[in-house]
């Protein structure tokens, strides 16, 4: 066990937060941006017979939430090791 689980579990979170946001811009990527819709916003797969909206935006919303709570979990790692770094002694 690490000598400060507090950071432990939030490198553990940064690590999740940012899987999780990449999976939700892959669904994004995948859902949205690959598709070429008319403009009506309606895309047809011939090959599956789908019709795919433009509703496929929405994956972006969590896609960009777990990103910010990402960089702030990094912010605070990078504000807690600065913080625990002993100073070097001043000569006088």
């Amino acid at each position: 066990m690490s000598r400060y689980p507090a950071a432990t579990f939030t490198g553990l979170g940064l690590a999740l937060s940012l899987a999780a946001s990449a999976f939700f811009f892959w669904a994004w990527y995948d859902r949205y941006l690959s598709r070429d819709f008319n403009e009506l916003g309606r895309f047809y797969d011939a090959e599956c017979q789908c019709v795919y909206t433009t509703a496929g935006m929405v994956w972006v919303l969590p896609a960009g939430a777990f990103l910010l709570l990402a960089v702030g979990l990094l912010a605070l790692v990078v504000r807690r090791t600065r913080a625990r770094k002993p100073s070097a002694p001043h000569a006088s």
